[in-house]
């Protein structure tokens, strides 16, 4: 696990800082090359072949060189075919397969490998850079590319080392971020700075700095299989446990983020088979979190069943409510704003946890893959719904209400729901006919286009593209392809929600004490079979959630853990915003200087702060994404340095 910098001109101070300023993704060493035209550095976590100054990496006519983020987790195999192509290897490290694979294959190299990457391949020969993200986006990549100048980076605080580079907001990032909580899309919050997508690779001219970018990998939204639900059933076990073994390779100490629930519990199984299969008696580190007080649902004891149950070594750790300090540190990390409350409790177990393992496995991508959130549960029943309401005159009445009582358990507390949250659920249901992209982002969202019409200026609203969003995810993509609206969810789930959202906070948490994440749910070939699943073996009926995952594992865990409805991991933002973070919320919010700069509207955020208390589960949530924005605006726009 690494942190990559880079530019196509020569100055070693400037190629020298951006490493610095990630330094955390990679404390024990740096590296820095430049040549004619070109500049590269890294910062090294390392993890196989922990020898130190082997970067970057080299082939036999020392005319090709490599730098990156992340693992390939079947190096091993590659390694073996390209020696009997007669390549010689100097390294056991894994990214000196992707050296030889260049050699071999040029830019379809990335199609050989499985795992989670950011990388740079420097061709002295051809005057190129190769630039590529892995399948599902698990490792970041960044660049910003300007009258002929690229600068690239795996974290956005690199690429502002550039002095010429304007701190802008962009406009359409900004009000995707108000609308999903997080911002989704090639654009970042930085005018001008750009995310590589996953599975995109960039080829870069240095000759007449031309800059070509193409997707490389493709996730058929309507490629089912029709096998039968035992097959399935074996197909996730085994791929689950060949993947949790490729990524179980490490030479330095490992363990497991377990909750509890039945993702991470799947993890620990394999984990446990694998080590009888191999006669070892190398420990399970397991790791979970919760809260000494505000905690809904305490999950920590199904963490220590599944613990007890395999014999790990398990540490608990209590997050006290002192929360507040960590909030511009938090910002920071991430670069962008990110109004998820569970970076938090993430970055406390990875500062706990890296006292023993510097390797962490977890259960992330297995409700994306096999439908295990409660709002495919409301699509559903709110589709079916609709669907009745079209062939039957006396129906529209029952329709309407079954699903807003859906809504109201969606939601778990009605009393908590607010005006405003409970009219989004009579939205979704008009919406689900004529826009179903639109009835997403209702479900889903946070400040819809009429709640962002009163909170931005004039300047700074700018409407969703909901027909273009709904073309390209959630209309059939063949001739008489029934519609599915589920699998439509989860392909907009997966391509627009996943990498830059959960996959984000699980990286920069981690990453910030230097702890390298993976995620053996989202191997792109459990991804490639999660797709071919249909529907019915996914969300059986409108309640069993992730059916043929559980069912593939029923025989191996407790009946309590494999039937267990999802339970959505609850940080207590009530009870932070109704104490430590009161006055803190209060201050910032109502002397912010995005009122004086015509961003935000104050009578607007007075009101939500005035409705907070008739529906705080809301409420609390929009505080919190304003709350986010005005941390990420104050740190970087303004360059401040903030002491809460």
């Amino acid at each position: 696990m690494c942190g990559i910098v880079g530019f196509n001109w020569e100055d070693k101070s400037l190629v020298r800082r951006m490493a610095e300023a990630i330094i955390h993704r990679g404390p024990d060493d740096s590296v820095l090359f430049t040549d004619s035209g070109v500049s590269l550095g890294m910062r090294r976590l390392s993890i196989i072949d922990l020898k130190k100054g082997i970067y970057p990496l080299i082939n036999e006519d020392r005319n090709v060189f490599l730098i990156f983020n992340g693992e390939i987790y079947n190096f091993p195999k590659l390694k073996e075919m390209l020696e009997q192509k007669g390549h010689f290897f100097r390294t056991h490290t894994d990214g000196e397969v992707m050296i030889h694979l260049y050699e071999e294959y040029k830019e379809d190299f990335v199609k050989y490998l499985n795992g989670m990457f950011a990388v740079c391949i420097y061709d002295a020969k051809k005057k190129e850079l190769i630039l590529a993200r892995d399948r599902v986006g698990i490792k970041p990549l960044y660049y910003y590319f300007n009258q002929g100048h690229l600068v690239f980076a795996s974290e956005i605080k690199s690429i502002l080392e550039l002095a010429s580079i304007k701190r802008e907001i962009n406009i359409t990032a900004f009000n995707n971020y108000l609308a999903l909580r997080h911002n989704l899309g090639e654009n970042t919050l930085f005018m001008g700075i750009k995310r590589l997508l996953p599975a995109h690779l960039i080829k870069f001219s240095l000759k007449d700095k031309s800059m070509r970018i193409q997707k490389y990998w493709n996730l058929e939204l309507v490629n089912q299989g029709n096998e039968s639900l035992a097959a399935y059933e074996k197909k996730i076990f085994d791929l689950l446990k060949d993947s949790v073994k490729k990524q179980l390779i490490s030479d330095v100490p490992l363990g497991v983020y377990l909750s509890g629930g039945i993702d991470s519990s799947a993890i620990v199984l394999m984990m446990s088979l694998i080590r009888k299969e191999e006669n070892s008696n190398a420990p399970i580190r397991t790791y979970s979190v919760g809260f000494s007080h505000g905690e809904k649902v305490n999950e920590t004891k199904y963490a220590k069943q599944v613990s007890d149950l395999f014999g790990t070594e398990h540490e608990e750790f209590m997050i006290k409510p002192d929360v507040a300090k960590l909030l511009p540190r938090i910002a920071w990390h991430c670069d962008e704003p990110l109004a998820d409350s569970a970076l938090i409790p993430v970055y406390l177990l990875s500062e706990d946890a890296k006292k023993t393992s510097t390797v962490v496995l977890t259960g992330d991508g297995g409700d994306e893959l096999f439908a295990g959130y409660d709002h495919y549960r409301f699509l559903k029943a709110t589709e079916s719904a609709s669907r009745i309401a079209g062939f039957h005159k006396w129906a529209p009445l029952m329709t309407r209400k079954i699903p807003l009582k859906m809504w109201d358990k969606f939601y778990k507390h009605s009393s908590n729901l607010g005006k405003s949250a409970y009219k989004r659920g009579e939205n979704v249901i008009k919406s689900i006919k004529d826009n179903k992209a639109k009835a997403y982002y209702e479900l889903l969202g946070m400040f819809n286009d009429d709640e962002r019409k009163e909170l931005l200026k004039n300047d700074y609203y700018e409407k969703i593209d909901y027909e273009a969003i709904n073309n390209e995810f959630f209309e059939a993509k063949q001739k008489n392809e029934a519609q599915d609206y589920l699998k439509q969810a989860q392909y907009f789930d997966f391509n627009k929600m996943l990498a830059e959202s959960f996959l984000m906070k699980t990286d920069r948490m981690t990453m910030a004490h230097s702890i390298e994440a993976r995620v053996p749910l989202l191997d792109h070939r459990m991804v490639e079979l999660a797709f071919s699943i249909p529907s019915k073996y996914k969300l059986k009926g409108f309640s069993e959630t992730k059916y043929v995952f559980r069912r593939a594992l029923k025989n191996h865990l407790p009946k309590n853990i494999v039937e267990r409805k999802k339970q959505t991991f609850h940080v207590p933002v009530e009870n932070w915003l109704d104490k430590e973070l009161k006055g803190t919320v209060s201050d910032l919010l109502n002397t912010t200087k995005l009122f004086k700069q015509g961003i935000l509207d104050h009578n607007h955020v007075k009101k939500i702060m005035e409705n907070y208390n008739s529906g705080k589960l809301f409420y609390a949530r929009q505080l919190w994404t304003l709350l986010s924005f005005e941390l990420w605006h104050r740190t970087f726009i303004e360059k401040e340095k903030i002491k809460l």
